[in-house]
C-alpha cells in the first residue's frame, strides 16, 4: 500500500513540475545576439555576441537555442555548439542551463568567407522540465546585420588609363587652372581680374604683378563592371567565382585611384539587393565615398538586368567627357568596341580588363608575393 501511493505521489509530482516547467520556464527569459562590427571585409574575423538572462526564480534546467545564418560566415568550434550547413544556410543548436536570476554572455568568433549582406533573423528558444516530459518554444525577432565589403585585389596600377593627368600624355583641354595652388607672379595681362592681383609683388617692382596659378589635372575614373561571365550568356551566371573576381578587381581599382586623390565612382548591369536597376554610383572623391561603393558592391546579387553593351551605351549617349573609364569584363566583342569608341570620342580614355583564367591566376600570384615581400620587410 505504501508502495502506491509513493507511484501516486511521484506520478503527480512529476506531473505538476511538468506543468510548472511548460508554463513558466520562458517567463521572464531576455535574449539578445548582435554583430560587434558593423561592417567587415571578406577574409576578416569578426564577433558574434549572444546574451541570455533568466530574470525569475524558477531555474531553467536545459534551454536549446536554434538559430540560421549564412553557410559564407564560418564559426569556430566551440563546447555545446552544433552546426549543420546546408548550400545556403547553417543551423546552429546550442544548450545552456540558467540557474535563478542568472546572466550568460557568449562571443562566438566568425570569419566572413564572402562579401554579403548578413541580417539576423530570428532565434528558437526551447525549454523544458527537469526530465524533458514536456517542453515549449518561442521565436524571437532580431534586428542585427553585417555588411561585408569585397577585399579589394592588388591591381595593375600602371594599366589605369591614368594618361588624362600624368606625364607627357595629358590631355591640354582636360588641364586647368587650380586657383589654391599659387606657382609664383607674373606680369598682368589683359583678362586677370583684380582679384588676382599680387599686391606686395607690385609695391615691390613697380609693375602691375597677379597671381601665377599652377595647373591640376581633372582626375575622375569611372569602373563598369560586367556580370556576364560568357558571350551569348542566358539570365543566369554560372561562373560565380569569376564575377566575385571582378568585383574584388573593381574594388581595388577604386581603393587604388582614391589613394591617389582621384574621384572614384562604379556601375555594373547588376542590382543591389531589393531593386531591380543597375547599381550605379557617379564618381566623387574621400574615404566616405570609398566606403559608400564597398557598401554597394556588398549588396550586389549577381543577376543580369541589363546586356552590358546597353548600359554602355546609355552612358556613352549621357555625353560625359574628361573621364577615364575601366571596363573589366569576362569577355570583348564588336558591340562594346563601338560603345567604347563612343566614350573615346566624347573625350573619355578607356582600359579594358579581361577577366580570364590566366588573368586571376597572375592577379592571385601577384597578391602571393606582395604578402610574402611585406612579411619579410618586418624586422624579426
Amino acid at each position: 500500500m505504501i508502495l502506491f501511493w509513493f507511484i501516486v505521489a511521484a506520478i503527480f509530482i512529476l506531473g505538476l513540475q511538468s506543468r510548472l516547467f511548460q508554463r513558466f520556464v520562458l517567463r521572464h527569459m531576455k535574449y539578445e545576439r548582435r554583430f560587434t562590427s558593423k561592417t567587415s571585409y571578406s577574409g576578416e574575423q569578426v564577433e558574434l555576441v549572444e546574451e541570455m538572462a533568466n530574470a525569475k526564480w524558477l531555474p531553467v534546467p536545459w534551454l536549446r537555442v536554434e538559430s540560421q545564418l549564412s553557410t559564407h560566415l564560418h564559426f569556430k568550434q566551440q563546447e555545446n555548439l552544433t552546426v549543420s550547413s546546408g548550400q545556403l544556410y547553417q543551423n546552429h543548436k546550442s544548450f545552456f542551463t540558467l540557474p535563478p536570476y542568472t546572466k550568460i554572455r557568449r562571443t562566438h568568433r566568425i570569419t566572413c568567407a564572402k562579401r554579403g549582406w548578413y541580417k539576423l533573423q530570428t532565434v528558437t528558444l526551447t525549454g523544458g522540465d527537469l526530465l524533458g516530459m514536456s517542453h515549449t518554444s518561442e521565436q524571437i525577432a532580431l534586428h542585427g546585420e553585417l555588411l561585408v565589403y569585397p577585399k579589394p585585389a592588388e591591381v595593375p596600377v600602371h594599366e589605369l588609363p591614368y594618361h588624362s593627368w600624368q606625364g607627357d600624355q595629358s590631355v591640354s583641354r582636360w588641364i586647368i587652372n587650380d586657383p589654391f595652388i599659387i606657382a609664383g607672379v607674373r606680369h598682368y595681362q589683359a583678362g586677370d581680374t583684380f582679384k588676382q592681383i599680387n599686391w606686395k609683388a607690385t609695391a615691390k617692382t613697380g609693375d602691375l604683378q597677379v597671381h601665377q596659378y599652377d595647373f591640376t589635372a581633372d582626375r575622375r575614373l569611372m569602373v563598369y563592371l560586367n556580370v556576364d561571365d560568357a558571350e551569348g550568356m542566358w539570365r543566369s551566371v554560372t561562373d560565380l567565382l569569376l564575377i566575385e573576381r571582378g568585383i574584388e578587381w573593381a574594388a581595388g581599382a577604386a581603393e587604388a585611384v582614391i589613394r591617389q586623390g582621384m574621384e572614384v565612382g562604379f556601375a555594373a548591369n547588376m542590382p543591389v539587393m531589393g531593386t531591380n536597376e543597375s547599381i550605379h554610383i557617379e564618381p566623387r572623391g574621400g574615404n566616405e565615398h570609398l566606403l559608400g561603393i564597398f557598401e554597394g558592391m556588398a549588396k550586389l546579387e549577381i543577376e543580369r538586368t541589363e546586356l552590358f553593351h546597353h548600359l554602355i551605351e546609355r552612358e556613352a549617349q549621357s555625353g560625359y567627357s574628361e573621364r577615364d573609364v575601366l571596363m573589366i569584363t569576362a569577355y570583348w566583342n564588336e558591340e562594346l568596341e563601338l560603345q567604347a569608341d563612343r566614350l573615346r570620342y566624347n573625350g573619355n580614355a578607356v582600359a579594358i580588363w579581361l577577366l580570364t583564367d590566366q588573368a586571376m591566376h597572375e592577379s592571385k600570384n601577384d597578391e602571393q608575393a606582395a604578402s610574402t615581400a611585406e612579411r619579410e620587410e618586418v624586422p624579426a
